[in-house]
């Protein structure tokens, strides 16, 4: 189908109504993206860190708090873009468990069974390395 211009030209309406549907397309292949990679498109959009990464297969653990937010004790699994800053990974976790922002004042993560304050170092993470969420622990 064609349209008539002013300038006796015409336009094809069929390229409308192509980019409508490559538009379509685009919006169904984005629905069809593993969790795991939409994961890291979400850290690619909110981390100014990370330019080049590869992902480390990490063993999450819970402490306190983090466990009854959470619901579990452990996660075998996470897949964890490398290089990351502790901020970014705690992120990534929020992200994970969103009622896990209420620790976000007093919790630390432990790397390889030392603790890393939230900010902007850089841990480089390697398969099977575990990260603990250690909130703040009270009592006496």
């Amino acid at each position: 189908m064609f349209l008539s211009t002013p300038a006796g030209g015409s336009i094809a309406v069929l390229c409308y109504l192509q980019a409508a549907h490559e538009a379509e397309e685009e919006e169904a292949e984005r629905k069809r993206v593993s969790p795991t990679h939409q994961q890291l498109q979400t850290f690619l959009t909110c981390s100014s860190s990370a330019r080049f990464f590869m992902t480390a297969q990490v063993c999450v653990l819970y402490f306190a708090k983090s466990v009854e937010l959470t619901g579990v004790k452990e996660e075998k699994t996470v897949a964890v873009p490398t290089p990351i800053s502790s901020h970014d990974l705690w992120k990534l976790l929020v992200q994970r468990h969103p009622r896990l922002c209420t620790l976000q004042d007093g919790v630390v993560l432990a790397v390889r069974q030392e603790y890393v304050p939230i900010g902007d170092q850089v841990l480089t993470l390697g398969d099977g390395d575990e990260v603990a969420v250690v909130p703040p622990l009270s009592g006496g």
